[in-house]
């Protein structure tokens, strides 16, 4: 027995119960310091992001992406769109009439020796009710160099040229939209090849500027823009030269030019980039010229007199027609210039023809990543009900890349052309799926009450 007055330790022994849960509670503890570590690590980042030193470092990190992927290996891909299934018969039989077009001078849009507007409009008009269009194009008196400076120049993100080269175009305006917001709303899916002219007319339209987009365009229509202080962006034909990628599409922001060549922003090889008259338009000549205006409402007049007669839709394609048969004419194995006509018969509704422009297109080869950028030959040929040449041409395309949502809506049509309804619906659902604002698409699921 212990001694009186003596004193007792206790000893405290936890039970293997308590010491787990102990433990449980410290891991427990441990995680959630590290999840709010790392929250807060991701909050601090995107701000940055925010930042111009952020943006900066976004550029750079898509930059050295994209000249990783270029030394990368690259799966196999075919050199041309494959030919048709079928062929038609190619008969074509042009008609159509010159009418005058009006001067721009400098800075200022005279029209003082040419019709006024609204004879311009009546002239039109009666080519329209003929079936006939003008030929010729304005002549301009332009001063013998231009350069429109407060562009800010950005190097574009990942298979970003269209978001980047927009969001330069909107600086000239003293707008910082940029890449990093236009991209999420003109092309969700980040993988996204192309973003179409119309999704960024869309964007700009959004912010309160005005829109144009017109085929056919000259290369003194583009020195007038400048001219009277609007840079103007045109689509076309690039093929990196540090690495062997291929032919595909680019965009252009023009903002300068002088005897000699033009001068050009360009998203991926830099700021001020110089360009021949003559290249120009050989590269330009694959889009069927396509330019894009964006411009404040208080401009309207000035972009409606450079563009003359073509602000029709009808006389421009009639005139672009014309001039792809000239192009023919010159050269019998021109693909492009088959493409183009193609294109233009779409826009005057001259399927049947236009559907064996771009069989002959097919047939003389164009290059494989055309169908990621133009859309017309499945137009043509679902207006001509030949569905399983879309199923083919689609297929064969979404083979190369599967993220292009316009040739699985095209798919869609297609399915529907055919009575297989439960594939279009899948075909309408991948598209969304590839990008939520492909309206097409969604008012094909719209139309089954879906």
């Amino acid at each position: 027995m212990p001694r009186i007055g003596s004193r007792q330790s206790t000893i405290y022994v936890q039970s293997p119960r308590v010491r787990q849960e102990r433990a449980r509670t410290q891991r427990v503890f441990l995680a959630l310091l590290v999840l709010l570590v790392m929250l807060g690590g991701i909050g601090v980042g995107f701000a940055f992001l925010q930042t111009d030193g952020g943006v900066f470092f976004q550029q750079k990190y898509f930059a050295l992406r994209a000249r990783v992927q270029e030394m990368l290996p690259r799966s196999t891909q075919p050199e041309f769109v494959p030919p048709p299934l079928t062929a038609a018969v190619f008969t074509d039989d042009p008609t159509s009439v010159s009418l005058p077009s009006s001067v721009v001078r400098g800075k200022d849009v005279r029209n003082n020796e040419r019709a006024n507007e609204t004879q311009q409009q009546e002239a039109a008009q009666l080519a329209l009710e003929s079936g006939h269009a003008p030929t010729t194009s304005p002549q301009f008196s332009l001063p013998p160099s231009v350069y429109l400076q407060s562009v800010k120049w950005e190097a574009q993100w990942w298979n970003n040229c269209g978001p980047a080269t927009l969001g330069m175009y909107l600086s000239y305006y003293g707008r910082d939209d940029g890449q990093r917001l236009i991209a999420p709303i003109t092309k969700p899916d980040p993988e996204d090849k192309n973003v179409s002219p119309n999704e960024l007319a869309a964007y700009a339209e959004r912010i309160g500027m005005r829109t144009l987009i017109r085929e056919n365009g000259t290369l003194d229509q583009m020195k007038a823009f400048l001219a009277n202080e609007i840079p103007v962006m045109i689509e076309t034909a690039f093929d990196p030269p540090r690495k062997q990628q291929g032919w595909m599409g680019h965009y252009k922001l023009l903002v300068g030019y002088d005897d000699a060549q033009f001068t050009f922003m360009d998203s991926y090889n830099g700021p001020d980039q110089k360009i021949s008259f003559q290249q120009t338009d050989n590269d330009w000549r694959a889009f069927n010229r396509l330019y894009f205006v964006v411009y404040p409402a208080d401009r309207e007049a000035t972009v409606r007199e450079i563009v003359g007669a073509d602000w029709d839709d009808r006389v421009m394609y009639e005139n672009a027609a014309h001039r792809a048969r000239d192009d023919i004419q010159a050269n019998s194995g021109d693909a492009f210039a088959y493409f183009n006509l193609g294109t233009s018969l779409n826009g005057l509704e001259q399927f049947e023809q236009a559907a064996a422009a771009f069989d002959q297109a097919r047939l003389l080869k164009i290059p494989w990543r055309m169908m990621w950028y133009q859309f017309g030959v499945y137009r043509a040929y679902y207006e001509t009900k030949r569905y399983d040449e879309i199923l083919a041409l689609a297929d064969a395309t979404l083979r190369g890349s599967d993220n292009l949502e316009e040739s699985h809506y095209s798919r869609g049509l297609a399915l529907v052309g055919l009575g297989r309804d439960t594939e279009a619906r899948a075909a309408f659902e991948a598209a969304l799926r590839y990008n939520k604002n492909f309206r097409p698409a969604q008012d094909a699921l719209d139309a089954w009450g879906s």
